[in-house]
């Protein structure tokens, strides 16, 4: 009879198991449809930026090359860019608009100083917000020419 009803509680403790296994991949499961799950939570401020790379090509020495990226706010909430910073002083980064209404969008102006570079050249430019990714990044890229 011990043997019987060992059996019969492991059966249960089993089963009890698979029962919360098989309730929590249905809560996993109706989260990640309703666009609720983590990473998908567009709540608060939500910063997007297009591209998030661009590339000018050939460019010769000594010329200001420009690029305008758009900066989205995709949240509920304002969008508020905190600091705009470079990877390098000949590159500059200025937004239109520091504050952006959701739904709205603002310009990033990005220029870049070939200087008397020669060769490829990558710059980034990073933005920070009270998104809660925090930072995100854009590069700008060109093959500068040497001269003659």
């Amino acid at each position: 009879m011990r043997i019987i009803r060992a059996i019969l509680e492991e059966h249960l403790t089993v089963r009890r198991a698979l029962c919360l296994l098989v309730g929590l991949a249905l809560v996993a499961v109706s989260d990640a449809a309703s666009g609720q799950g983590r990473g998908k939570d567009a709540t608060g401020p939500r910063m997007e930026i297009e591209p998030e790379e661009f590339d000018f090509g050939e460019a010769e020495q000594n010329q200001k090359l420009v690029h305008e990226f758009v900066v989205r706010n995709v949240g509920t909430e304002d969008l508020e860019i905190h600091r705009i910073s470079t990877s390098c002083g000949c590159t500059a980064a200025l937004a239109t608009e520091r504050v952006v209404a959701p739904g709205e969008q603002t310009t990033l102006k990005v220029t870049f100083e070939t200087r008397r570079y020669q060769g490829r050249y990558e710059r980034t430019v990073s933005l920070a917000s009270n998104d809660r990714r925090r930072v995100l990044q854009v590069r700008v890229q060109a093959f500068v020419r040497p001269p003659g």
